[in-house]
């Protein structure tokens, strides 16, 4: 299942039926997400985007939407 069709399929998730998830779950989750994001970004640019503004953020995701469609075509 693609992300886009996964997100789709969450969007109305009631996590009012969800069990609780422990710290520990969560804090090794961000932990193998942080390094799934350095195998593709360079730590010093992780960083940099974390502390960026959510319209700053939004521009750079349609930079790289752009650059995909042009190496797409």
């Amino acid at each position: 299942m693609k992300m886009q069709e996964e997100l789709e399929h969450y969007k109305d998730f009631d996590f009012s039926q969800a069990k609780l998830i422990k710290p520990e779950i969560i804090k090794k989750l961000q932990e193998r997400h942080a390094e799934a994001q350095a195998k593709v970004l360079d730590a010093d640019v992780v960083m940099w985007l974390s502390g960026q503004d959510q319209d700053t953020k939004q521009h750079i995701n349609e930079m790289i939407r752009h650059i995909m469609a042009l190496k797409h075509a």
